[in-house]
Formats: C-alpha cells, structure tokens, sequence
C-alpha cells in the first residue's frame, strides 16, 4: 500500500506546467500586438468610413441626376424629397452620422445643378476635409 502513495506523490510532483516567467513573457507580447492594434484600428476605420461616404455620394449623385431627368433638369429642393422613390430613408446622412449638405444652385452660374458635401471626419462643414461630390476621388 506505501507503494501506490508513493507513485502517485510522485505523478503530482512530475506535472508539467508554465512557469511565472513565460506567462509574464506571454502577457508582455500581447500587451505589445494590442497596443499596436489600438493605433492602427482607428485609422482604417476612418479610411472605412471616408470611402463608404464617397461611395453614397456617388449613389445620391446618381439618384438625383434620375430624379432631375424626371422633372424637367429641376434638381430636387432638399434630400428627403428623393426619399421613399429614389432613396432608402437615412440614405441623407453620412458615414459619420452627420446630414449631407445639399442645395440646389439653378442659374447661379455655378458649373453644377447642386452642392452636395460631406463635413468629413471632423464632422464641421466648411474645413479641409470636407467631401464634395464634385471634386471627390474615388480610391
């Protein structure tokens, strides 16, 4: 009987394990690879977000442009005139959770019908980053 308590002391004592020095050494590598997700995931989210602007800007441009070829060259008053025919409801606001500025400019000499902006990033209209519909590219 003192044989099999002395093989089983002995199976416990053999139980491979981690030691405290590689779980530290795990943490600290983690710790590194999410800091470095934490800088670089907000960054692609913006570039996401810019691109999914241009991208409804270039739908709104086109659906304004049917609604236009409908009514005789009248660009509509405001957006949500588009809305439910040529339009999905929200489709007015951009990527940024901020409405499009949109207005009309019938004979103001302006080379295009209509302003259609995105305030950008910033969510302030009138800086550098906002996005019109007319000098935008696509990337």
């Amino acid at each position: 009987m003192q044989t099999h308590r002395q093989n089983r002391t002995h199976l416990n004592a053999a139980r491979p394990g981690f030691s405290l020095i590689e779980l530290t050494a795990v943490l600290v590598i983690l710790g590194i690879l999410m800091a470095g997700a934490a800088v670089a995931v907000p960054a692609q989210v913006k570039r996401a977000r810019i691109k999914t602007t241009k991208t409804s800007m270039q739908t709104i441009k086109t659906q304004i442009n049917t609604y236009m070829v409908e009514n005789a060259g009248d660009a509509p008053e405001t957006l949500l005139v588009l809305i439910p025919s040529f339009m999905e409801e929200g489709s007015e606001i951009d990527a940024f959770k901020v409405p499009y500025y949109y207005r009309p400019t019938p004979g103001v000499g302006l080379a295009h019908p209509y302003e259609l902006t995105s305030a950008g990033p910033d969510k302030e209209f009138g800086t550098e980053d906002d996005i019109s519909v007319w000098n935008m590219r696509t990337e």
